[in-house]
Order: C-alpha cells, then sequence, then structure tokens
C-alpha cells in the first residue's frame, strides 16, 4: 500500500515538474516573440530617432554610432530655418484638426439618424462601406480637375472638404456601432424631462459615447496627418504637409541633408503618437463600447 502511494506521489511529482518545464518554455517562447517584434518594429525608428540626434560625421561611421556622444538639435534647427520645415508642420496641423472636427460634427449627426430611425436601411451602410473602400488613386484626376475648375488647390478650405468627405464613410460607420450600444430608455428619459432630440444628443448621448467618438477622432487626425496622395496633388508651396516634405527628401541628391530627413520623420510621427496619448484613457473604454451588444 505504501509502495503504491510513493509511487503516486512520484508520478505526481514528475507532471508537475513537466507541467512547469512546459509552462516555462511557453512563457519564455513569447517573452522571446514580443522582444524579437518590438526591436523588428521599433529598431528602425530607434534609428531614425538616434541619426536626427547625430552630426554629420557619424552618418557613415564604422563602426556604427547606435547612439551620439553629443546628441545635438542642429538638424531640427536647420529643418525649421532652412527647408521651412515649421511652415510644412503647421499646415499638417491645421489641416488635421480642422478636418478630424469637420469629420466628427458630419458623421455624429449621420450616424445618429442611422441608428436611431434606420435611415436609408440597410443600403446607406452598403453604400459608405463601398465608397470607403475606393482608392484613392481612382479619386484623384476628377478630383483635381473640379478643384482647378473652382479654384480649390492650394488652399486649406479644399484639403478640409476633401479630407472630411473622404474619412465621414468610415467616421459614421464606427459611430452607428457606438450609437445602437447606447440605451434609448437614457434618451427618452431625458425628452420626458423636457430635453428636445438635439439637447439630449448633446447632453446626454454625447458625453456618455465620448470614448467613442475619441476612436473616431484618433483615426480621424491620423490618416489626415499621414495621407500623402492628395496633399502633394492639390497642394501648393503654402499648404504642403509634413510628408511631402518627408517625401522631398528621398528624391534628387541628399546626402548633405540625412540629418534634416531624419528630422522630418521623426517631427511627422510625433504628432500622432501625442494625440494617441492625450486620448490613451477613452481610447480602450472607446473600442470596449463598440465592440459589445447589448
Amino acid at each position: 500500500m505504501s509502495l503504491a502511494i510513493a509511487r503516486q506521489i512520484t508520478a505526481t511529482s514528475h507532471r508537475t515538474r513537466r507541467y512547469r518545464v512546459q509552462h516555462w518554455i511557453a512563457q519564455g517562447s513569447t517573452y522571446l516573440g514580443l522582444a524579437t517584434a518590438l526591436v523588428f518594429f521599433l529598431g528602425p525608428f530607434f534609428w531614425i530617432v538616434t541619426t536626427s540626434l547625430k552630426g554629420n560625421e557619424d552618418f557613415f561611421a564604422y563602426p556604427p554610432v547606435w547612439i551620439p556622444s553629443e546628441p545635438s538639435l542642429a538638424h531640427y534647427v536647420a529643418l525649421f530655418t532652412r527647408s521651412s520645415g515649421l511652415r510644412y508642420f503647421l499646415n499638417s496641423l491645421v489641416i488635421s484638426s480642422l478636418s478630424m472636427l469637420a469629420a466628427l460634427v458630419v458623421s455624429l449627426p449621420t450616424a445618429y439618424s442611422i441608428a436611431r430611425w434606420r435611415f436609408g436601411g440597410g443600403l446607406l451602410s452598403t453604400v459608405l462601406l463601398v465608397l470607403r473602400m475606393l482608392p484613392g488613386i481612382a479619386l484623384i484626376i476628377p478630383v483635381y480637375l473640379m478643384y482647378k475648375a473652382f479654384g480649390l488647390t492650394n488652399n486649406y478650405l479644399g484639403l478640409v472638404m476633401l479630407y472630411t468627405v473622404v474619412y465621414i464613410p468610415f467616421a459614421v460607420w464606427l459611430l452607428v456601432g457606438f450609437l445602437r450600444d447606447f440605451p434609448v430608455e437614457i434618451e427618452e428619459a431625458a425628452m420626458i424631462d423636457g430635453c428636445s432630440r438635439l439637447r439630449s444628443l448633446l447632453s446626454v448621448v454625447v458625453p456618455i459615447i465620448a470614448p467613442g467618438m475619441a476612436v473616431v477622432a484618433l483615426f480621424a487626425f491620423i490618416a489626415t496627418w499621414n495621407e500623402f496622395l492628395f496633399a502633394i496633388v492639390l497642394t501648393g508651396i503654402e499648404t504642403k504637409t509634413m510628408m511631402v516634405l518627408v517625401t522631398s527628401f528621398t528624391t534628387g541628391g541628399t546626402d548633405q541633408f540625412f540629418g534634416e530627413a531624419t528630422a522630418s520623420v521623426v517631427l511627422g510621427v510625433l504628432p500622432a503618437f501625442a494625440v494617441a496619448f492625450m486620448l490613451q484613457r477613452y481610447l480602450v473604454k472607446g473600442l470596449a463600447l463598440g465592440g459589445t451588444k447589448g
């Protein structure tokens, strides 16, 4: 009897040890995969950031200078002074911010009408998705001809209008999901207390679905900030955006402007990170709000 018990204890101990080893291997493999992915995705950005802080003599040094011993902001200063980087940066900031606000203002009532009154039936939702899937290259020629005829090229208003129209289908599609998950009873209670439909939307619905609107705002800002095709075709010297400046360093001889090129890339990425950081507490709530039913 004691021998059988001892064998059972030994077998249990072996299974426990084997499970622990498998668990350690699984955890180690997971962390190794995450570390590899981080190096793969963040490595190039790390190299860009450090290159923007190097001196010209470190660009082609061997062995490579991974972290400059004396970091300098000289390339950022040159970007703003010699390459007019400040103007491009402000153009992108103004256009992206206005497009984000315009997309929210237009898409919210559209999504509300679809969610509450099934406006357009299922056809309108399908049309919106189809419009969102249209590639920009299919629209650029007719849009350019139309803008040229109306004098809207090299114009803030023209770009904001275009980006708003392009982004509205996706914004509406997201907001419809958030609004359909919002309990109608809360709106009805507000209207019983004397609120109009518009006031109940602005005073009751909007504050509660603010996380979802933050998701829409973030996607709109990033999409507009990173847009290149319309920006390079429809803008002039006064309205060119940061993405146009970044790509300008890749054409022609740029040997002496590697520092400014990398500085423009860093400045082209940082605003999107900043907006995501400011909206991060709403972001997770908004994504969860749009992903649940009932």
